[in-house]
């Protein structure tokens, strides 16, 4: 047995949905967004004629005082409308007659938005519209009685009148209820408003303030970063849940700035006839370049989607298509500010290297001399030590020397590292001398006897191997640098925990590494007042591993029984270099520019 289920109508009040819906107009907060939806109709129209580019827009706001709006006046040059439009087109609400419902790309859709903002706002209301040599004029207002919306084409209004006026359609609101703008805020409002972007940017319009015995005049326009001055662009492909069926528009742009772009820091969103909400780039990323970011998507999905708000700016939340959007935009623009947070640092990076390795530069040159300077210490410390090894004495008496005994050459012991072929054979002796002032006797110099049967070796002073010129090197001197230097290929990377300074380079290369993102060297780099402390650092750091390197040497060279304490040999260095980097005049090391 099938149940038989009764059914009833419904009853709705539309009176009381329209003045809900009217509601929301009311107020003189709402004058710029209420003409805006009339510059919207009128770019309507000249969109069903095919007209997208360079069409007159015109818009008039009088006023004798400058602080109540006598009449608004906006006016298009468009297909116009019947008698019959006016009648079934223009006063039907909640019904699309803009050409939507057929595939038209228009911004309209209920029709409510201007006779709203119109009836609300102002105590008369008056609409003119030529078409084909014929002109109607009616007046419409609210009737708070009958909760309902009423018209006529008496008291002024007419109905197809002969005319020679050209197509088009003029609104007039006189006398406003409530004003809550200054006239010249309207111009800023305008250009800012984002569901007239396109319009601004496509079409002709003209707003005009008119007082008495004066008109200003201005060209509306939409303001933006230009495109072209970005400092880098992104482009990212749609997911399949936002897709366009064109190809062309399947992209993401973000696009970055070199200077803060403030109130147009946003996403563009655009169901691909006009702008649908400005997704701002801090609600998805509240990082410091979020300031300097904005781009632009269209989704044509949105068109006609419950995803889009009611009075077609913004999106409704918790929405799929909605969420899907927003994820996408956060994710993208998430990756990008990445990209440019660490672009920057590393932006940052090399410039603090490059102000540094100026002053590096002066203490490389300090070093090198240090460097020339030890070197001739070396080699009287091996003469020194040569001199005071044991070798055989003998009672002979040190013969004449005869005018060529000037030229005899000089020897040295050996040293580990000479090479075999220099060495020479002979025998080491020490002659003794009578002591004049005690009659004793005591020993003289060493001195080497070249003999080819002599047990004994030694190095001719002067003597060393010879090498092909080619592979010759010269020799700079000790040199400071910064590692995790880009445009050094040679720089090592390091890392904060690794130490302040290197000495990895020292010996092969003539290198001391700055560890340039270690804590200590960097905690300074901002605060140009602390750059002779930072550099104070890095000289006593690099002096502690010359000081150690040299005290090591001169420690080596000594005999084994009798070596200086290394601490004491290290301090010695170390004091000396810092004393004589200090005195330098041909250096500024510790001077603030």
């Amino acid at each position: 047995m099938v149940e038989t289920v009764q059914t009833a109508t419904v009853p709705v009040n539309v009176g009381r949905l329209l003045e809900n819906q009217l509601k929301k107009w009311e107020g003189g907060g709402h004058h710029p967004r209420g003409i805006a939806e009339y510059i919207t109709n009128s770019d309507d129209s000249y969109r069903r004629l095919k007209k997208y580019n360079d069409n007159l827009i015109i818009v008039e706001i009088h006023s004798r005082s400058g602080e109540k709006i006598e009449k608004v006046i906006v006016q298009d040059f468009t297909e116009g409308m019947s008698f019959s439009d006016l009648e079934n087109k223009f006063f039907q609400y909640f019904e699309s007659f803009s050409g939507r419902e057929k595939g038209e790309k228009v911004i309209g859709r209920f029709g409510t938005g201007g006779k709203a903002y119109a009836i609300m706002n102002f105590r008369h209301c008056w609409i003119t519209s030529v078409q084909n040599g014929k002109e109607c004029k009616a007046w419409f207002k609210w009737d708070y009685q009958n909760k309902q919306i009423i018209r006529g084409y008496n008291n002024g209004g007419y109905k197809d009148t002969e005319t020679v006026s050209p197509n088009g359609t003029i609104i007039v609101l006189e006398s406003s209820i409530n004003v809550k703008h200054q006239l010249k805020d309207f111009v800023v409002h305008l250009e800012k408003l984002g569901n007239i972007r396109h319009i601004l940017k496509s079409q002709k319009i003209i707003f005009k303030i008119i007082r008495p015995n004066q008109t200003e005049q201005i060209d509306l326009k939409y303001s933006e970063p230009d495109p072209d001055i970005a400092q880098n662009t992104w482009r990212f492909v749609l997911p399949k849940s936002i897709k366009n069926e064109s190809e062309d528009e399947n992209q993401l742009i973000i696009r970055y700035f070199e200077k803060p772009i403030s109130e147009h820091a946003f996403i563009d969103l655009s169901d691909g006839i006009s702008s649908v909400e400005d997704l701002h780039i801090s609600a998805f990323d509240d990082r410091q370049f979020a300031k300097y970011i904005n781009g632009n998507l269209i989704v044509s999905k949105l068109q006609d989607s419950v995803a889009v708000k009611e009075n077609r700016r913004g999106l409704e939340e918790g929405d799929d298509l909605t969420e899907d959007i927003k994820l996408f935009i956060g994710e993208k623009i998430n990756q990008v500010i990445d990209e440019i947070e660490n672009a920057q640092k590393q932006l940052d990076k090399e410039k603090r290297i490059n102000a540094a390795n100026e002053k590096l530069k002066e203490l490389s040159k300090f070093l090198s001399k240090q460097d020339l300077k030890f070197n001739l210490e070396i080699k009287e410390l091996k003469k020194r030590f040569t001199k005071t090894q044991e070798f055989p004495f003998t009672d002979e008496k040190e013969p004449e020397l005869s005018e060529n005994d000037e030229n005899k050459p000089i020897f040295r012991k050996p040293l580990p590292e000479d090479p075999e072929e220099l060495l020479t054979k002979g025998r080491w002796i020490i002659k003794t001398e009578e002591n004049t002032s005690n009659g004793g006797t005591s020993h003289g110099t060493p001195e080497f006897i070249p003999d080819k049967e002599g047990e004994d070796v030694a190095i001719k002073i002067g003597e060393k191997v010879r090498t092909p010129a080619q592979h010759q090197k010269s020799k700079k001197g000790l040199q400071v640098k910064f590692s995790n230097d880009s445009n050094n290929s040679e720089s090592p990377t390091f890392s904060e925990y690794d130490d302040p300074v290197s000495d990895r380079d020292l010996t092969s290369k003539g290198i001391i590494w700055i560890n340039a993102v270690h804590p200590i060297i960097i905690k300074f780099d901002n605060i140009k007042s602390n750059d002779a402390v930072r550099n104070e650092n890095i000289a006593n750091f690099v002096l502690i591993i010359v000081a150690q390197y040299y005290a090591q040497k001169e420690s080596e060279l000594q005999p084994e029984d009798d070596r200086d304490d290394p601490l004491l040999l290290f301090r010695k260095y170390f004091f000396k270099l810092q004393i004589e980097i200090r005195n330098d005049d041909e250096i500024s090391y510790y001077e603030n520019e």
